[in-house]
């Protein structure tokens, strides 16, 4: 009875792992018929591309905007870090920015990148796990939030445009209600307790007994009384998605598709959302769709090309992050003398009152 059960655990953890084989090789062929599709139409010139390598200038600046992206992202995730008592060094959150660089251009989506740095945060620190979890989604939220509100922000500046593009309204429109719900899941989360002594005593009492929500208010509960670091992070969100906004300017204008207009910070982070959204790998294919639709209501091309060339630069930053992955990343991201809220199982006694906070290295 027992090889009977072991066996046929064995033939679904197969199945499954041959149902994401196939799920992965689906995106790849839809990402790579897409921009099939994209090149056969004229929409994208693949010739045009070796312009890159002339323009050594724009690719260097390109470079250079990205390394900065990366390093914002990384002070972020360090400064989100201190109200859980944690010291994640910059150059330890760098070198994972940068391995999840690397594996949210390869990967589907941009998830990948955040299964990394879940991954390297949260080895060792089993003890911790749900709280450092919940601080790198928070990261990667408030970078998505930034990046949704960055158009609104420009919106008012290109009431003209607005007034004649219907669809790009109902973009900014849509974009506005995701951003509302975003902050006020937060602000949910972040003042849960009025809201949860509302609710019947049955539904009151799973939410303040299941120990991984308990961690995950715990966790947030403490931005209350550290509002500005949330506000720095995301400030820096801001200047982090500038920085990838530009990138894709300099993308189009190494190509010489366009002539450049600042309403491309209206539909240039509209198509880096898209382009996240899990669909494909990296984004493939969906992303220069949208942005080759999205240049289109300006009546401007390029816009395909021009997330070619960015996804180019990309790569090769990417393969720094390649590198600190071959190399390896140390066990101990964070400082040994960083505070926790658990105990080592081995402190006792009076040792544990004096090493209450320390963080649990296995």
């Amino acid at each position: 009875m027992l090889s009977e059960q072991v066996s046929i655990r064995g033939d679904a953890a197969r199945h499954e792992s041959a149902r994401r084989v196939l799920l992965m090789l689906l995106r790849f062929a839809i990402g790579a018929g897409l921009l099939a599709y994209l090149a056969k139409s004229g929409l994208i010139d693949v010739r045009a591309l070796s312009k890159l390598f002339t323009s050594w200038r724009i690719t260097l600046a390109a470079l250079t905007l990205l390394i900065v992206d990366s390093a914002l992202m990384s002070v972020r995730l360090s400064w989100l870090f201190r109200p859980q008592g944690l010291n994640l060094r910059f150059g330890t959150s760098l070198k994972l920015a940068l391995v999840g660089f690397f594996f949210g251009t390869f990967l589907p989506g941009a998830a990948g990148g955040d299964l990394s740095k879940l991954f390297y945060t949260t080895r060792g620190n089993g003890g911790r796990r749900i709280e450092i979890m919940t601080v790198v989604l928070l990261d990667r939220a408030i970078g998505l939030f930034s990046l949704l509100l960055l158009p609104l922000i420009f919106a008012p500046m290109f009431t003209q445009t607005l007034r004649s593009e219907f669809a790009l309204r109902s973009l900014l429109l849509t974009l506005g209600l995701l951003a509302l719900g975003v902050a006020a899941g937060f602000l949910l989360c972040l003042f849960s307790d009025p809201f949860i002594s509302c609710l019947p005593s049955g539904a009151r009492n799973r939410l303040t007994k299941n120990r991984v929500i308990r961690q995950v208010r715990g966790a947030i509960a403490k931005y209350r009384e550290n509002l500005s670091i949330l506000c720095a992070a995301l400030g820096l969100s801001f200047l982090a998605n500038l920085s990838l906004v530009f990138v894709t300017m300099l993308g189009a204008a190494a190509l010489e598709r366009f002539s450049w207009t600042p309403r491309m910070f209206l539909v240039i982070p509209i198509g880096h959302i898209v382009n996240s959204l899990p669909l494909t790998p990296g984004g493939l294919g969906v992303g220069e769709t949208a942005f080759s639709a999205l240049f289109n209501l300006l009546g401007i091309r390029g816009g395909a090309e021009a997330l070619l060339c960015t996804r180019i630069w990309m790569s090769i930053i990417g393969l720094i992050g390649f590198v600190f992955y071959l190399h390896g990343v140390s066990r101990k991201v964070f400082d040994e003398s960083d505070v926790a809220d658990e105990p080592c199982s081995a402190v006792s006694g009076t040792m544990k009152n004096e090493h209450k906070n320390r963080l649990c290295i296995d």
